[in-house]
């Protein structure tokens, strides 16, 4: 339990994670704004965000 909990807060602290993820955020507003974006939609943006920022956690330390 303890790695997935230390594996966790080492996601949450880091600076690059952060900005992807407001990127992402960002660009899913807009992107509801304006055209149809689905909910469904927006969730899989933020999970390729969070696959994209693992990856890059685990290749580039």
């Amino acid at each position: 339990m303890k790695p997935i909990v230390k594996g966790i807060k080492n996601y949450f602290s880091d600076k690059k994670n952060r900005i992807v993820h407001v990127i992402a955020g960002i660009s899913g507003l807009l992107a509801s704004l304006f055209s149809l974006m689905g909910f469904y939609d927006r969730i899989l943006l933020f999970a390729v965000a969070i696959c994209f920022n693992v990856v890059r956690m685990r290749m580039m330390p």
